[in-house]
């Protein structure tokens, strides 16, 4: 199912927002706030960006990469960057958009 066979669809996760993916494990509809990426690296250095539900990002027979220990994620990052230091003021924060 291509991109343009979900926008005609409602989230089936979250029953609210307009489907713009498809999970890539068990080809629910989802919705921006709803669908979690991954980041796949061919063998090749091709890279390419796959979407899974909730259950199936969790599952590593479905998303591979999750059956790893991961060191540091980008989440991790993000909230070491935005921990409060009140020894230093000006800092700035981070924030996570991915459309």
């Amino acid at each position: 199912m291509s991109a343009e066979d979900v926008t005609d669809q409602i989230c089936d996760i979250c029953r609210h927002r307009e489907a713009v993916s498809q999970c890539c494990g068990c080809s629910r509809a989802l919705c921006k706030r709803c669908r979690n990426m991954e980041i796949y690296v061919q063998g090749d250095g091709e890279v390419t960006i796959k979407y899974f539900c909730p259950s199936c990002s969790q599952d590593p027979r479905v998303n591979p990469p999750m059956a790893c220990k991961k060191v540091f994620g980008l989440e991790d990052v993000t909230d070491m960057v935005n921990q409060e230091d009140s020894s230093k003021s000006g800092r700035f924060k981070i924030k996570l958009k991915i459309t």
